[in-house]
Protein backbone atom coordinates (compact mmCIF):
# COMPACT_ATOMS: atom_id res chain seq x y z
CA UNK A 1 0.00 0.00 0.00
CA UNK A 2 1.10 3.36 -0.81
CA UNK A 3 1.77 5.53 2.87
CA UNK A 4 0.42 8.74 0.48
CA UNK A 5 -3.17 7.47 0.36
CA UNK A 6 -2.73 7.58 4.52
CA UNK A 7 -1.38 10.27 4.61
CA UNK A 8 -3.82 12.57 2.10
CA UNK A 9 -6.98 12.69 4.82
CA UNK A 10 -6.60 15.85 6.56
CA UNK A 11 -8.14 14.39 9.83
CA UNK A 12 -8.74 10.49 11.09
CA UNK A 13 -11.35 9.46 13.59
CA UNK A 14 -9.97 6.10 15.48
CA UNK A 15 -13.05 4.45 16.44
CA UNK A 16 -14.04 1.71 18.90
CA UNK A 17 -12.86 3.49 22.30
CA UNK A 18 -14.95 4.32 24.81
CA UNK A 19 -14.47 6.56 28.01
CA UNK A 20 -11.74 9.85 28.63
CA UNK A 21 -8.14 8.66 28.35
CA UNK A 22 -6.20 8.76 31.70
CA UNK A 23 -2.85 11.27 30.56
CA UNK A 24 -2.02 10.48 34.09
CA UNK A 25 -1.12 6.93 33.23
CA UNK A 26 -0.22 7.32 29.58
CA UNK A 27 2.49 4.21 29.79
CA UNK A 28 1.07 2.02 32.51
CA UNK A 29 -0.88 -0.85 31.91
CA UNK A 30 -4.66 -0.38 31.84
CA UNK A 31 -5.21 -2.93 34.38
CA UNK A 32 -3.38 -0.76 37.04
CA UNK A 33 -5.76 1.88 36.57
CA UNK A 34 -8.75 -0.73 37.29
CA UNK A 35 -7.57 -0.90 41.10
CA UNK A 36 -6.66 2.63 41.63
CA UNK A 37 -3.12 3.18 40.43
CA UNK A 38 -2.57 6.77 39.92
CA UNK A 39 0.74 8.94 38.95
CA UNK A 40 0.89 9.82 42.40
CA UNK A 41 0.75 5.95 43.71
CA UNK A 42 3.61 5.51 40.99
CA UNK A 43 5.67 8.10 42.17
CA UNK A 44 5.41 7.23 45.85
CA UNK A 45 6.03 3.31 44.56
CA UNK A 46 8.88 4.28 43.14
CA UNK A 47 10.35 5.27 45.74
CA UNK A 48 9.82 2.28 47.70
CA UNK A 49 12.45 1.16 45.38
CA UNK A 50 15.33 3.49 46.27
CA UNK A 51 14.72 2.19 50.38
CA UNK A 52 17.35 -0.55 49.92
CA UNK A 53 19.55 1.65 49.15
CA UNK A 54 18.81 5.19 50.89
CA UNK A 55 21.51 6.27 53.48
CA UNK A 56 20.15 6.37 57.05
CA UNK A 57 22.14 7.75 60.55
CA UNK A 58 21.17 6.99 64.10
CA UNK A 59 21.77 9.17 66.74
CA UNK A 60 25.05 10.06 67.59
CA UNK A 61 27.66 8.50 69.90
CA UNK A 62 29.51 11.28 71.11
CA UNK A 63 31.67 11.37 74.16
CA UNK A 64 35.50 12.07 75.48
CA UNK A 65 38.45 9.36 75.48
CA UNK A 66 41.01 9.70 78.10
CA UNK A 67 44.50 8.30 76.76
CA UNK A 68 46.38 6.06 79.34
CA UNK A 69 49.09 4.47 77.30
CA UNK A 70 46.56 1.71 76.42
CA UNK A 71 44.47 0.91 73.39
CA UNK A 72 41.72 2.29 73.77
CA UNK A 73 38.28 1.96 72.25
CA UNK A 74 36.20 5.04 70.90
CA UNK A 75 33.12 3.48 69.23
CA UNK A 76 32.29 -0.40 68.66
CA UNK A 77 29.16 -1.02 66.68
CA UNK A 78 28.10 -5.04 67.04
CA UNK A 79 25.91 -5.32 64.24
CA UNK A 80 22.56 -7.44 64.28
CA UNK A 81 20.16 -8.50 61.39
CA UNK A 82 21.17 -7.80 58.31
CA UNK A 83 22.22 -3.91 57.08
CA UNK A 84 25.70 -3.09 56.01
CA UNK A 85 27.31 -0.31 58.47
CA UNK A 86 29.53 2.25 58.17
CA UNK A 87 30.81 4.53 60.89
CA UNK A 88 31.53 8.26 60.05
CA UNK A 89 32.40 11.17 62.78
CA UNK A 90 35.20 13.23 63.62
CA UNK A 91 37.93 13.37 66.68
CA UNK A 92 39.04 16.63 67.78
CA UNK A 93 42.75 16.24 67.82
CA UNK A 94 43.28 19.73 69.33
CA UNK A 95 44.94 18.89 72.87
CA UNK A 96 48.12 17.60 71.02
CA UNK A 97 50.96 19.39 71.45
CA UNK A 98 54.78 18.89 70.90
CA UNK A 99 56.00 15.56 71.74
CA UNK A 100 52.17 13.65 72.12
CA UNK A 101 52.33 10.46 69.79
CA UNK A 102 48.24 8.92 68.66
CA UNK A 103 47.83 5.98 66.48
CA UNK A 104 43.91 5.54 65.85
CA UNK A 105 43.72 1.76 64.44
CA UNK A 106 40.30 0.80 62.54
CA UNK A 107 38.80 -3.18 62.80
CA UNK A 108 35.95 -4.68 61.39
CA UNK A 109 34.55 -7.78 62.06
CA UNK A 110 33.92 -10.63 59.22
CA UNK A 111 32.19 -13.27 60.49
CA UNK A 112 29.13 -13.06 63.73
CA UNK A 113 31.60 -15.35 65.96
CA UNK A 114 34.70 -14.16 65.45
CA UNK A 115 37.31 -11.67 66.36
CA UNK A 116 37.80 -7.81 64.91
CA UNK A 117 40.56 -8.09 62.45
CA UNK A 118 42.74 -4.64 61.42
CA UNK A 119 42.44 -3.37 58.62
CA UNK A 120 43.92 0.25 58.68
CA UNK A 121 46.34 2.26 61.09
CA UNK A 122 47.08 5.93 60.84
CA UNK A 123 49.93 7.86 63.67
CA UNK A 124 49.57 11.65 63.92
CA UNK A 125 52.32 12.70 65.87
CA UNK A 126 52.75 16.82 67.88
CA UNK A 127 50.26 20.06 67.55
CA UNK A 128 47.76 19.05 64.37
CA UNK A 129 47.39 22.68 61.94
CA UNK A 130 44.39 20.81 61.71
CA UNK A 131 43.10 19.07 63.81
CA UNK A 132 39.36 18.21 63.23
CA UNK A 133 40.37 14.19 62.01
CA UNK A 134 37.27 13.07 59.83
CA UNK A 135 36.96 9.27 59.78
CA UNK A 136 34.90 7.34 57.53
CA UNK A 137 35.35 3.23 58.27
CA UNK A 138 34.85 0.77 55.20
CA UNK A 139 31.59 -1.32 55.43
CA UNK A 140 31.01 -4.35 57.70
CA UNK A 141 27.75 -6.76 58.44
CA UNK A 142 29.55 -8.05 61.67
CA UNK A 143 31.09 -5.50 63.20
CA UNK A 144 33.33 -2.22 63.60
CA UNK A 145 35.89 -0.84 66.01
CA UNK A 146 37.93 2.55 66.53
CA UNK A 147 40.23 2.81 68.91
CA UNK A 148 43.45 5.55 69.85
CA UNK A 149 46.29 5.10 71.93
CA UNK A 150 48.67 7.56 73.27
CA UNK A 151 52.26 6.10 72.42
CA UNK A 152 54.33 9.24 73.45
CA UNK A 153 54.03 12.73 75.64
CA UNK A 154 51.39 13.74 78.10
CA UNK A 155 48.58 12.07 78.52
CA UNK A 156 45.32 13.59 76.61
CA UNK A 157 41.48 13.59 76.24
CA UNK A 158 39.95 13.81 73.22
CA UNK A 159 36.74 14.68 72.20
CA UNK A 160 34.47 12.84 69.19
CA UNK A 161 30.96 12.07 67.80
CA UNK A 162 30.47 9.28 65.58
CA UNK A 163 27.16 8.16 63.43
CA UNK A 164 26.52 4.84 62.21
CA UNK A 165 25.62 4.77 58.80
CA UNK A 166 23.41 2.26 57.86
CA UNK A 167 21.74 1.34 54.62
CA UNK A 168 17.82 0.88 55.08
Amino acid sequence: MDPSVIWNYSNRTLTGFTGQPRADLIGADQSLADVGYTSARAAKLDNLDRLPSMEAFDTPIEGTVTMDGTEVTVVQDEITGNPTRHLEGWIDLSPMQSGDTVVVRMYVKLTSTGDYVKYAEETYSGAQSLPALHIVTLPARYGIKLTMQQTAGTYRTFSYQFYRKRVA
